[in-house]
């Protein structure tokens, strides 16, 4: 009998060494990749990186110094995010269309505070969905309208969007003549998130930033999310670095926070993502929606950083290579590169916060895309 527990024991034993082995392997092996595509950017920057395999999260930080990397703790540090809040947005927009409170095909001119100069062209009209997928055509950004431009092109270089304000998109909107079928055109437009973070603030009775907060940060437990930084939380937001190599600003950007005013943390970022992939279909349903690839219709433009994409309900769909093909959304700000990705069908996921403007020259790969953003991808392709 002790024989035969002894040899089970054994069985066993040899069993975890075989797993701890093979799990140290495949940590090898990502941090050699890790390693390998970002051995070029600059001295300074710090990467927070998260990847889920065989249900399990690897976390990795480090920091790029002149003798090369140094490995830091850095899972609950404060880094923005920049248009991975568009898919908070779009969250929040298919909660109101599951509660019945909104359709995609509604019309913005429902919502809007002022009446459009022409709102139709040949029985088409703008709809929630064509602001959600970047298909409106509208204007895109305080370089549409000169004065709010100039203020912050003069006043406040590193933080650009800061007196672009809803009153003046509002003024935009309000000469606007639709003569054109919307919907056709996927063009990136910030000013559309917006938009749509005044129609949730308008339905729900709070604010964007209170009703991202009470939906979804406070029933995942995102403690460490955040919208601006200040005394409370200054001491764990790591420094950007802007394209020129300079310590970066906070961006504030008021009427356009719903496209990219979040700050947040690998750990935080980790149940954001968890939830994209295993969230209760009662509680945060509202995720899956945004998931909705609607056929893979919408095109997005043949360069380098969107090459065999498609833009679905708030996520963008990579299906470069149709046997591994994944959701994901990417990030970019004054001084911050960020990434989140991840295929349900092979329970994989990455997040990648990093302290490195997407515009610096050496944060970019030979084929121009941001390295931060080329590493998710070839960490979820591996």
């Amino acid at each position: 009998m002790n024989k035969k527990v002894n040899h089970h024991k054994i069985v066993l034993m040899i069993q975890l060494c075989l797993i701890s082995m093979a799990i140290s392997a495949q940590s090898e092996e990502l941090m050699d990749l890790i390693k390998e595509e970002t051995q070029n950017l600059p001295t300074g920057t710090e990467l927070s990186i998260g990847v889920l395999e065989d249900g399990n999260w690897t976390k990795i930080g480090y920091q790029l110094e002149d003798n090369g990397f140094v490995k830091i703790k850095n899972e609950d540090k404060i880094f923005e995010v920049g248009s991975i809040t568009k898919t908070f947005t779009a969250s929040l927009i298919t909660k109101l269309v599951d509660e019945g409170k909104m359709k995609l095909s509604d019309p913005i001119q429902k919502y809007l505070p002022v009446q459009m100069a022409q709102d139709s062209f040949k029985n088409n009209t703008i709809t929630i969905q064509h602001l959600i997928t970047h298909t409106s055509g509208l204007s895109s950004g305080p370089s549409s309208f000169t004065l709010p431009y100039l203020r912050a092109l003069i006043f406040t270089p590193k933080n650009p969007n800061r007196n672009f304000k809803a009153k003046q998109y509002f003024r935009y909107l309000k000469k606007f003549k639709l003569d054109y079928v919307p919907g056709r055109k996927w063009e990136y437009n910030n000013a559309g998130y917006g938009l749509l973070g005044t129609f949730i603030s308008d339905i729900i009775g709070m604010s964007w930033e209170e009703s991202v907060r009470e939906n979804i940060f406070t029933p995942l437990g995102m403690r460490d999310s955040y919208f601006t930084i200040d005394k409370h939380n200054k001491d764990s937001f790591i420094v950007g670095i802007t394209a020129k190599g300079k310590k970066s600003k906070t961006w504030e950007m008021k009427f356009i926070n719903p496209a990219g005013a979040i700050k947040s943390t690998l750990n935080d970022m980790i149940i954001y993502t968890s939830a994209q992939i295993a969230a209760s279909p009662k509680k945060f349903g509202f995720f899956e929606t945004t998931h909705d690839p609607l056929n893979f219709q919408i095109k997005m433009p043949e360069d380098k950083l969107w090459k065999g994409n498609a833009m679905g309900l708030g996520w963008w769909h990579n299906l470069e290579d149709p046997q591994n093909t994944f959701i994901w959304h990417a990030g970019s700000s004054g001084g911050y590169t960020a990434f989140v990705g991840f295929s349900k069908s092979k329970g994989k996921a990455v997040v990648i916060l990093s302290n490195i403007s997407s515009s610096n020259p050496s944060a970019r790969a030979e084929n121009r895309i941001p390295i931060p953003i080329l590493l998710g991808q070839k960490i979820l392709r591996n």
